[in-house]
């Protein structure tokens, strides 16, 4: 179609019309006259036929508008509430996350104490008794908590 356009411009810039030239431009000016007094193409003549013959919507009443706008409000506001208790379940489980965390590097430290201090552990050194019972209480109080937890997420998944 390119060569066809630079050929026609060549063509009426100099002068010479070339019969294939002068055949494309009756076929064309053919076309679109058919064009212009059938209306258009098969398919164009189709979409104005239905824009035609659907009924026009009425505008919507006061009473309609008002409606719309209270169902929009409604919806608007349950999207609000939704959207505050999201951003609270978010927090929340960012929070369960940070515990979470905290308890495990809580626990690895107690268990680097008793590697750290076993011995003294082991020989009931008084002046460690302390940091043992300390690691003790952590342990019981922690662990079942975080196992608990652990058990809980695998069975979620």
């Amino acid at each position: 179609m390119g060569t066809f356009l630079d050929d026609l411009k060549k063509s009426v810039e100099t002068g010479e019309f070339n019969s294939e030239a002068a055949k494309k431009i009756i076929e064309i000016d053919k076309l679109a006259s058919q064009k212009l007094e059938g209306g258009g193409t098969p398919g164009l003549n189709a979409i104005y036929d239905k824009i035609d013959s659907a009924p026009p919507k009425p505008a919507p009443t006061d009473e309609e508008v008002l409606e719309l706008n209270s169902a929009y409000e409604k919806k608007m506001e349950e999207i609000k509430k939704q959207d505050a208790v999201n951003a609270q379940l978010a927090t929340l489980i960012e929070i369960e996350d940070m515990v979470k965390l905290s308890i495990v590097d809580m626990l690895s430290f107690t268990k680097e104490l008793e590697e750290k201090f076993g011995k003294e552990f082991l020989a009931k050194d008084p002046m460690f008794n302390e940091l043992y019972l300390r690691i003790q209480e952590v342990k019981n109080k922690f662990e079942p908590t975080l196992l608990e937890y652990v058990h809980k997420e695998a069975l979620k998944e």
